[in-house]
């Protein structure tokens, strides 16, 4: 199993290098004082990680690419401990291969 460093380094190297983070209602990009809506984002990829002893420690990592091309990271944890507000938002956001079926379903 992998740790949640190993996995946002792993992210980075594919070029997912901004930390986003929810607040107020939409995420945001503290690096590039960007602010999104569920529907300028697009959910690449997610990875659960369960810690080993403490389930405060389980968390959800989302690959996460915005219409302006910002590429990012978003985490939240899972279970008792999730953010149901972030939970919310996440599951308005569309998913990759949603997306992709839409775009060849179009063509």
């Amino acid at each position: 199993m992998k740790t949640i460093t190993e996995i946002l380094e792993k992210l980075k190297e594919e070029h997912y290098i901004h930390d986003l983070e929810y607040k107020g209602g939409v995420i945001t990009s503290p690096s590039t004082n960007e602010e999104f809506n569920p529907d300028d984002l697009i959910i690449e990829s997610s990875y659960r990680y369960e810690g080993d002893s403490d389930p405060s420690d389980n968390a959800v990592v989302y690959s996460v690419t915005a219409k302006s091309g910002t590429k990012g990271v978003l985490v939240d944890s899972y279970g008792a401990y999730a953010d149901p507000e972030l939970a919310k938002i996440i599951g308005e956001i569309p998913l990759r291969e949603e997306h992709s079926l839409q775009d060849n379903m179009a063509g």
